[in-house]
């Protein structure tokens, strides 16, 4: 069966995906696509600095809530607009790797999991903050 003349070739088309893909800076093989890895990846954006001096490749699901809460103490971030924040990026991430093809389910719920394990520290570490100050007042 002969294709109409008017459509696009797939090898047109997925020519075009790729370029826009590269263009909004999705493509190539530097380009995290997982969920985990790509929220850990954005989250070492955040904290990176000389105060952190972590790598990308130190953090981890165990570590990486150890890491933010440092961060939010020593630049002395109120933890209502980092958890803001991160649920902003948590969103995007599930957004990326739905559009890259790669958000199943359980991936999803592990996701959401990491993200919740961190706002946990971040509200525990924002309690004892608060704590000694209200036992010398």
């Amino acid at each position: 069966m002969k294709q109409p003349t008017n459509l696009p070739s797939a090898f047109k088309v997925a020519a075009e995906i790729d370029a826009a893909l590269a263009q909004a800076g999705l493509a190539g093989p530097q380009v995290e696509r997982e969920a985990i890895p790509m929220y850990l990846s954005m989250l070492h954006e955040l904290i990176d600095g000389p105060e952190t001096n972590v790598q990308l490749s130190e953090l981890n699901k165990s570590n990486i809530a150890e890491f933010i809460v440092l961060w939010m103490t020593r630049k002395q971030v109120p933890v209502g607009l980092l958890v803001d924040t991160l649920t902003e990026q948590v969103n995007e991430v599930i957004e990326l790797s739905r559009v890259h093809g790669t958000l199943q389910d359980f991936k999803r719920r592990e996701l959401i999991n990491l993200h919740r394990t961190i706002v946990d520290a971040l509200q525990r570490q924002s309690v004892l903050l608060v704590k000694p100050q209200t036992k010398t007042s």
